[in-house]
């Protein structure tokens, strides 16, 4: 949870973001799904879907494709992007790592999001907000993505990690989709996703108790980690856990379980389950 009423690396306060709501260089993206955001919304957000950052092949959406998004949405360089959702913000933490893959690092995440934000009875309203485009120019920074040859190569290295980030049921199995295979990638520890969120705040927990938490299942700052779930979703949250604790080396497998399962690749099965304590 990031202290009150300051911004850290990747998360920004509700009382923060009051005080600096009428500041015309901060652009606030509601990234909540369904007809949320023209019910009530952030008062000055601007809405969007993140589904499109996901293509078809389950690869990010293409530069030019998400330039013009953000140029649409008023984004630049000078641009500082706050998002947030209603669901652990977890597209929030989304639209964080697709902006900081494209070389956008002012970006922030709300903490605690729309729940944090509507609890306190702040600026919110229903109206629909006007901004004039922008020129977003996309630099990949290809420190925050890796792909299936990438992650293959890595098995064997020792300053290396996989991290799964999926459920309990799909790490073990428990419930067969049937959309791709048992297991997981060989070598790889477990941790779900949404354990970095304190349940009776839904903000993230404090950075020293996520280190804590991500130690005890064998992860040091000194290994670069890479962190896969089904679509690469979930994975670029926990990309925003682990640099929040100190992990500087981190990477989102962009296609995860569903491309490495479906590629002939070697899968392991569950055979244990790692918890934080």
């Amino acid at each position: 949870m990031a202290e009150v009423g300051v911004v850290t690396k990747g998360l920004v306060t509700a009382d923060w973001l009051s005080e600096h709501l009428d500041d015309p260089s901060i652009r606030v993206v509601d990234t909540r799904k369904g007809d949320k955001y023209a019910a009530l919304h952030i008062q000055g957000a601007l809405s969007l879907d993140v589904s499109p950052f996901l293509r078809d092949n389950g690869d990010v959406i293409g530069m030019q494709e998400f330039a013009e998004v953000m140029s649409r949405l008023g984004i630049d360089a000078s641009t500082h992007v706050v998002a947030y959702d209603d669901g652990n913000n977890l597209f929030a933490a989304r639209l964080w790592w697709v902006l900081n893959y494209y070389g956008h690092t002012d970006v922030r995440v709300l903490d605690g999001g729309w729940d944090c934000w509507s609890a306190d009875d702040r600026p919110a309203d229903n109206n629909d907000t006007m901004v004039s485009p922008a020129r977003f120019e996309p630099n990949v920074s290809s420190g925050w993505k890796s792909d299936s040859g990438y992650v293959e190569a890595s098995i064997a290295c020792s300053d290396r990690v996989i991290l799964d980030v999926r459920s309990d049921d799909e790490w073990l199995r428990i419930k067969d989709s049937g959309s791709t295979p048992p297991g997981h990638i060989p070598g790889a520890v477990h941790f779900v996703w949404s354990d970095v969120i304190d349940r009776d705040n839904l903000c993230f927990k404090p950075a020293a108790e996520l280190r804590t938490m991500f130690h005890n299942i064998g992860l040091r700052q000194d290994r670069e980690i890479l962190v896969y779930c089904l679509a690469g979703i979930r994975a670029a949250h926990s990309v925003l856990a682990l640099r929040l604790a100190g992990f500087e080396s981190v990477r989102n497998y962009e296609g995860s379980w569903a491309a490495w399962s479906r590629t002939g690749r070697p899968i392991e099965g569950a055979v244990s389950l790692s918890h934080p304590n």
